[in-house]
């Protein structure tokens, strides 16, 4: 055979087969044919082809790959080239830090390692701590009941001059009674719960510390944030909240804020806040904390500070930070 007649039919004749198929697959979308007296169309004989592959597809069990056990040298090996991360950064030269280190009482005046500096840091307000009749009542009390009862207050823990000290924070608030506790920021820890529940709603002042925010998030309530010490944004959060919730009037509603806000240091307009909650109908929870023993003519607060009787539709809860003792 002749080669060199062979190669340019060869390719003549694959060129002319190709031609064929573009032709062919050109020409099927717009074939007819009748089946059974029904016309059928090229491109729904495509369209099917494509279906029957696409179903094909995906009845196809999709491919894993063998599994196996490791074996005891591959796990010798993982186990060895397994390196722990640190719980902890790495703590650089920057990072390390004396702390100062106090040599007196924390008062107004204090010594650090051998310095005598003006104390900024503390909640001596007051500046009771090192009062001489305090460190004698301290004393007496510590020679009779030693330095404290080791115990919570419900189980053992309650001395008697637990009891006389409510009793004597109660007639000086003018209150039916009151309870102490040894930690202040238990106190809205607790309160805020116990009146609040899930479902009601507390309408709080954004500026509130920490130990607020925490009561509001164990109280599950609906939470809602007026600008700090702004009674024209409390007012129209009352607003909203009262008519957008149809069910408004069957929960209990509170306006939960700080007499003397913590971070801050502004004064709450308690006057204007009484008439909010008088013409909405809701109750005012109020952290005395900063406030006890500094506003009011005696010492009671920003109720005797505004003159607010201390109604059953308000509150008052100070954990009396301002009396800090040694």
């Amino acid at each position: 055979m002749d080669l060199a007649n062979y190669v340019p039919s060869a390719f003549t004749g694959l060129m002319k087969n190709a031609s064929e198929l573009i032709t062919f697959a050109y020409d099927v979308p717009f074939a007819r044919a009748v089946v059974f007296g029904v016309p059928i169309g090229g491109h729904l004989f495509v369209e099917g082809l494509l279906l029957v592959v696409i179903i094909f597809l995906l009845s196809q069990k999709s491919y894993k790959p063998p599994k196996r056990p490791l074996t005891t040298k591959e796990i010798d090996e993982l186990c060895d080239e397994w390196v722990p991360e640190s719980f902890i950064p790495t703590v650089t030269e920057e990072m390390k830090k004396e702390v100062p280190v106090l040599l007196s009482a924390a008062g107004t005046h204090t010594i650090i390692n051998g310095k005598e500096v003006v104390n900024f840091a503390s909640a001596n307000y007051l500046g009771l701590m090192g009062h001489e009749k305090l460190l004698d009542s301290c004393t007496s009390s510590l020679e009779k009941y030693g330095v404290g009862s080791c115990g919570p207050r419900q189980f053992y823990g309650t001395i008697d001059v637990h009891l006389d000290c409510e009793t004597r924070i109660a007639d000086f608030l003018g209150t039916p009674d009151s309870i102490l506790y040894s930690y202040g920021l238990s106190t809205m820890f607790s309160a805020i719960p116990a009146f609040c529940k899930k479902g009601d709603i507390i309408v709080v002042d954004e500026g509130v510390h920490w130990g607020i925010q925490n009561g509001l998030y164990l109280s599950r309530s609906t939470i809602v944030y007026f600008k700090h010490n702004d009674m024209q944004s409390l007012q129209s959060t009352l607003v909203k909240v009262t008519q957008d919730n149809k069910r408004a009037k069957k929960l209990r509603r509170y306006i939960v804020v700080e007499a003397v806000y913590q971070n801050s240091g502004q004064i709450a307009p308690l006057d204007e806040i009484i008439q909010l909650k008088e013409k909405y109908k809701f109750r005012v929870l109020l952290d005395e904390s900063n406030s006890f023993g500094v506003l009011g003519k005696s010492g009671r607060g920003l109720t005797e500070h505004y003159d607010v009787p201390d109604e059953d539709q308000m509150r008052t809860t100070p954990s009396c930070k301002n009396l800090r003792t040694p």
